[in-house]
């Protein structure tokens, strides 16, 4: 009698032990992308508000480089957007307190990209155009053996924020020929055909 206890004992951990193995590891694993989602979406924003924090103030400067340089609309992203929004996310740098490896991503990326446009009303108007930027962070999270045939065996989490701002004024002066080539005007300078945004 005792035997049989055993044995339907190791028969019941065999078929036990894997189950509960997956669950422990399906629970590391889903509270650790939790986090690092949270902090991909905290990231995107903290490299926003750092970057534009610095960025230099709007002035004549700008007006007299936009048409010292003719008309170009550029549209890169300020320096430190990527950079900024990579570090808070893998809390580098100073950029947060350091957590544990296990809260850390195992990859992390930052991208930006910034255009321009328009809202309703007259192509002429100069305060009808915008900035759009949109920064995205990934953090990648290994997944656990047990749960690869599942998942795969990276998984990411991303966060995208997009924000508007006002354009300076070397934008606003390509995008809106008129405005360009009447300031180029009043200060006695040729500033050229701008284009389309």
């Amino acid at each position: 009698m005792r035997q049989r206890q055993r044995g339907q004992a190791l028969i019941e951990t065999v078929i036990f032990l894997p189950v509960a193995l997956i669950a422990i590891f399906g629970v590391m694993y889903f509270s650790r992308y939790g986090v690092l989602s949270e902090r991909a979406q905290s990231a995107v924003r903290y490299g926003a508000l750092v970057s534009y924090g610095a960025a230099p103030v709007y002035s004549a400067r700008g007006i007299y480089d936009a048409i010292a340089s003719g008309p170009v609309a550029t549209t890169t992203c300020p320096a430190a957007v990527g950079s900024d929004t990579q570090n808070a996310l893998s809390e580098q740098n100073g950029a947060g307190p350091t957590p544990s490896p296990y809260w850390r991503p195992d990859s992390a990326t930052a991208t930006c990209t910034q255009s321009t446009m328009s809202f309703a009303g007259p192509a002429t108007a100069a305060f009808h155009t915008f900035t759009v930027t949109s920064s995205t962070a990934t953090a990648n999270v290994a997944v656990p053996f047990a749960l690869t045939s599942l998942l795969g065996s990276t998984t990411p989490a991303a966060a995208t924020f997009g924000y508007v701002r006002s354009d300076p004024p070397g934008i606003i002066m390509y995008c809106t020929a008129t405005v360009g080539t009447a300031v180029a005007a009043a200060l006695g300078r040729v500033y050229g055909v701008g284009g389309v945004c």
